[in-house]
């Protein structure tokens, strides 16, 4: 009861960490948002964000579930950060290539979970799928 307890107060936490950086984002406050998604993805799935940025898209996966030993729920988040930071390379400038390597990263991830996770059904993980599909990653 405690484990689902803390897993709760995670994500309800990590949703207020998402709606800070489309604030960020929207305020133009790029160093405060790529630290904030830094921080985040190690304190929520402890990995660095720039460590899955460096993986090979075929190995993402194995290596997240099982080196790293992510969850359903971390490889969420996870998935929800590269594609903020691949919104923030793709507004900035001469940063196209990180931006298709972080979008086709939570891409995958998210194609992952919707094939094989145990979470409930999230229309957010549904639009985002949906975008990244019409981008033709």
């Amino acid at each position: 009861m405690h484990k689902r307890d803390y897993l709760v107060k995670q994500i309800e936490e990590f949703g207020k960490v998402i709606a800070i950086l489309l604030g960020l984002k929207r305020d133009g406050k790029f160093p405060e948002l790529t630290s904030l998604i830094d921080d985040s993805a190690i304190k929520y799935t402890s990995t660095e964000i720039d460590f899955v940025e460096s993986l090979m898209n075929d190995e993402l996966i194995l290596i997240l579930t099982q080196e790293k030993k992510l969850n359903d729920e971390q490889l969420k988040m996870l998935a929800d950060l590269l594609f903020e930071k691949a919104g923030y390379y793709s507004i900035t400038t001469s940063h196209e290539l990180q931006a298709d390597n972080c979008y086709k990263k939570s891409y995958l991830i998210y194609s992952f979970l919707k094939e094989n996770a145990t979470l409930n059904y999230s229309l957010d993980l549904h639009y985002k799928l949906e975008i990244l599909e019409k981008m033709n990653l």
